[in-house]
Order: structure tokens, then C-alpha cells, then sequence
């Protein structure tokens, strides 16, 4: 194996919405095994799929065997295309309000939208359960908290991918919903027992590697119940990506590792090092999103590496076999479906979005608010997760939305975090008989939120309270 064939087990990151210099070098010298797209390379429908056509080119110079183009559409906050695809509701509408019939055909509609942007690996699902202790970042991204429901409503998304043959991934191996910090940020270090992962946590991959699932991307967070107590980042623990994915599991697809570049891993080693030990843990892919000096330093480990260190080489064989297997099914999979599914992405969407919807208690069943009614709508402004880059949640307008069915809103937007002076001038603004509607958001997160909002109730108890973002523990909930 030439030196240059380690880049197989590479996934890059690359900038600007055209080919450059650099990035034709990665496939074409390098022989990089997949790229992943982000928003700063997606400009609209048609550049994308041009893009994306020309990379399969490009890799076609050098190789036989496909190049893997990813990227991360699960739908809701984290969807990288936007134009000329079905805008899903998050997965926490889509797990708490949907069917498994729902999930396997938005799982078919995104593959068959991905598939015509010549992409071929979606990042997705996410089978981390929600938690109200979690990390903030997760929130949406999640299908629930019950461990049985998400197996079912990711086995249905993931069947659906692949059925229109794009690999699908389950993330984030073994599970991290109840990480309290973002691991783009800091390392999250979860506390369970081996026993309580494999319960709960462990349970919707199981599932997922059972119904065939052909890809799995790790967590960086710390599970020291399988490291006797060391805090060791997930990825690099033999314990979990071997011995657990791969003995125990029997897990016989490609591990891709979560963005060496991240938090989590900042306070350890450095990146060659890191994707090293990753790689020694068991996993195929290393995935470099954005450092250029960090690709460079990864491939020449790896080279160096695999003539210096015996176990090295081993391992970048045995992920090379995996990944071969595995662009073998991309190669063979029939390209004829178009005529097999004839269902309206945008109809399924509403029909998911309308389900998601529950009315947890007003008088005569219906909420009082007519159209062509002046409205004073309190919005509790969401922020931007950086969980996943480019993952933008503040981009939709409610008073668009009441324009469009007729009332006339007028917007009040507040910070999560509002603090006295903030909820001060708000209490001061409140009308005496113009309906009230509240969008609260995380506020079982946020306690000046919950404040504010008992506060606004007391004034005008009858204004209606939207609670969004939240499953599980009361919060808003029990006010409305």
C-alpha cells in the first residue's frame, strides 16, 4: 500500500464553494476518502450538486472506489441545505409526535434529495436521548428520551436512507444526551455505570447495528465507568469502539470519528496524536473539518506511523477493508428508485409539524385568538448552537408566520438570560387587553425566563403560553 492510501481513512473539511488548489491536491495526491460539506460551501441547489459531481470526478482520476461526500441533514436546526430540499421539524417533533411510517419516509425523501445533490453519506440520525440535565446544544436534535421510541423512529430513518442508497450514520456512539457541557467546546464527562449506559444510552445503536446500519460516528465525551475511573474522550477508548462496538455489538461497518478539531479534545493531546490513538481505539474515518495545519499533521502520522508501528498498520488495513465493503454497497446500489416513492416531502413535513403540536389546556377546546387580531407576541429569542458549525436556529420569524394566517402581530423579542432591567421594561410594556401570546424557549434551562414568565401571568393571566423546545420535566408546562 502506497503511503498516499492512508488518506483513505480521511474525511476533510475545505473552504469556498468550488474546487481550489488544496482540495484537489487532498483527492488527488492524497487520495482523501471523503469530504464534508458545510455552509460556508453551499451557496445553492445547483452549485452544490455541481460541486459535488465534479469531487466524484476528480476521485474517479486516482480510484475505483467512490469518494464519500457528507454532510449533516437531520432536519430542523442542523440542515446544511436549505434551498431545493423538504425543511423537516427537529427530530424532538418529529420522536414525540410521529410514526415510524413518518420517520422511514422522511428518512426516503432526505436520501432521495441528498442523492440528487450527488451526495452519498448523511451524518444522521442522532440517537442520543434527550435529557433535561443535558447540554443545551442537543435539544431539537434529538428524537426523545425513551430509549425504545428512538430505536424505532431511527431505525425507520435510517431504512429509509439507505433504501434510496445513502449511507446513513448513528451518532454519537455510545450515546452522550446526558453530557452536561457542548463538546465543541469542553470535554463532557459522563458519569453512568456501565450498566445504566448499556439500559439506556447503548440501547438505540444496538437497535440501529441490528437493522444494518452502515455507519456510526463517536462521542468525544468521557465515560470513566469503562476506564476504571480515567477520563479518557470516548473516541479514543479501545474499551468502547472496540470492545464494545465491535466484540460486544458486533458492529462490522465504518466508526467515524466526531471532528477531531473540537473542544473536547483540546485539553489532551494534539490532533495527530489524538486521531492516532483514535485509530488504535478502532475507528475508520478521522473527520478534520476545519484546520488546515491539522490535516496536514494527521496524514503525515499516519504515513510515518504505518512504517514505524506495526499495530498502526494493522489497524489502517483492517479500516480499509471496512471501507471498502462499504463504497462497494454505494457502488451497487440500483439508481431506479424515483418512480418507487411518490409522496410530497413538504406535505409530510406540515403533517409532522401539525402533529407535533398539543393543546395542554384552555376553555372550549380551542385557543381565543380569532384572525385579524392584533396581537402582542413576547418571543424569548433562541440563540445559535454551536454544536454543530453553521447550525442556525434564529433565522425564522414567528410575526411572518401570523402575518400569513391574518393576524397582526406585534414582535416583542427578549433575551433567554433577561434580566431585571430587561423583564422590567417588558412588565412595563404589557397592553391591558390586546391578547398576550408567550413563545418561552429552554425555560426549564433558564431561571430568569420562568421568573419573567410567572410575572407576566400574574398581570395578565390570560394570555397564551407557547411552550417550545421542552419534553419531560414540567416547566413551562404546568403554567399554561
Amino acid at each position: 500500500m502506497k503511503d498516499q492510501e492512508s488518506g483513505e481513512l480521511l474525511m476533510i473539511g475545505f473552504d469556498g464553494v468550488r474546487i481550489n488548489d488544496e482540495l484537489r491536491r487532498y483527492i488527488l495526491r492524497w487520495k482523501v476518502g471523503g469530504v464534508i460539506l458545510f455552509g460556508r460551501n453551499i451557496l445553492d441547489s445547483d452549485q452544490v450538486a455541481e460541486l459535488c459531481g465534479r469531487l466524484k470526478e476528480l476521485r474517479r482520476e486516482v480510484a475505483d472506489s467512490p469518494l464519500l461526500i457528507a454532510i449533516d441533514q437531520e432536519g430542523g436546526t442542523v440542515a446544511r441545505l436549505r434551498e431545493g430540499v423538504t425543511a423537516f421539524p427537529g427530530n424532538l417533533a418529529l420522536g414525540s409526535a410521529g410514526s415510524s411510517e413518518d420517520a422511514y419516509y422522511q428518512g426516503r425523501i432526505t436520501g432521495r434529495e441528498l442523492r440528487g445533490h450527488e451526495i452519498n453519506m448523511n451524518l444522521a440520525p442522532v440517537l442520543d436521548l434527550y435529557s433535561d440535565l443535558g447540554s443545551k446544544s442537543l435539544g431539537l436534535r434529538a428524537l426523545g428520551g425513551d430509549p425504545e421510541k428512538v430505536s424505532e423512529m431511527g431505525l425507520a430513518l435510517i431504512k429509509g436512507m439507505q433504501d434510496e442508497g445513502v449511507i446513513a450514520t448513528a451518532k454519537h456512539f455510545p450515546g452522550k444526551g446526558s453530557a452536561r457541557v457542548d463538546s465543541h467546546e469542553e470535554l463532557p464527562v459522563i458519569k453512568e455505570s456501565i450498566q445504566e449506559l448499556k439500559q439506556r444510552d447503548v440501547i438505540p445503536f444496538q437497535s440501529a447495528i441490528a437493522a444494518g446500519v452502515k455507519a456510526i460516528m463517536t462521542s468525544h465525551a468521557a465515560y470513566p465507568a469503562f476506564e476504571d475511573g480515567v477520563i479518557l474522550p470516548g473516541t479514543a477508548s479501545r474499551n468502547l469502539m472496540t470492545g464494545l462496538l465491535r466484540d460486544e455489538l458486533h458492529f462490522s461497518g465504518i466508526l467515524i470519528s466526531d471532528d477531531l478539531g473540537m473542544g473536547a479534545l483540546r485539553g489532551g493531546y494534539s490532533t495527530e496524536i489524538t486521531a492516532i490513538n483514535a485509530l488504535k481505539a478502532g475507528v475508520d474515518i478521522l473527520l478534520l473539518c476545519h484546520d488546515p495545519v491539522a490535516r496536514e499533521e494527521v496524514m503525515s502520522a499516519l504515513s510515518v506511523g504505518r512504517k514505524k508501528d506495526r499495530e498502526i498498520g494493522e489497524r489502517i488495513e483492517e479500516s480499509m477493508v471496512r471501507l471498502a465493503a462499504v463504497k462497494s454497497w454505494l457502488n451497487h446500489q440500483k439508481r431506479d428508485r424515483e418512480s418507487a416513492l411518490n409522496l410530497d416531502g413538504n406535505e409530510l413535513s406540515l403533517r409532522i409539524a401539525r402533529k407535533g403540536i398539543s393543546v395542554y389546556r384552555t376553555s372550549g377546546g380551542k385557543i381565543p385568538i380569532k384572525p385579524a387580531s392584533h396581537i402582542f407576541l413576547i418571543r424569548f429569542q433562541p440563540e445559535i448552537t454551536v454544536e454543530v458549525e453553521g447550525s442556525i436556529i434564529t433565522d425564522d420569524d414567528p410575526a411572518e408566520h401570523l402575518n400569513f394566517l391574518g393576524f397582526k402581530p406585534e414582535v416583542i423579542n427578549i433575551s433567554l438570560k433577561a434580566g431585571e432591567e430587561e423583564g422590567g421594561a417588558l412588565l412595563n410594556r404589557l397592553p391591558g387587553k390586546i391578547p398576550v401570546i408567550i413563545a418561552c424557549y429552554d425555560a426549564y434551562r433558564y431561571p430568569g425566563q420562568r421568573e419573567l414568565i410567572d410575572g407576566i401571568m400574574a398581570r395578565r393571566p390570560d394570555a397564551i403560553l407557547v411552550v417550545t423546545r421542552e419534553i419531560g420535566r414540567a416547566s413551562c408546562r404546568e403554567r399554561v
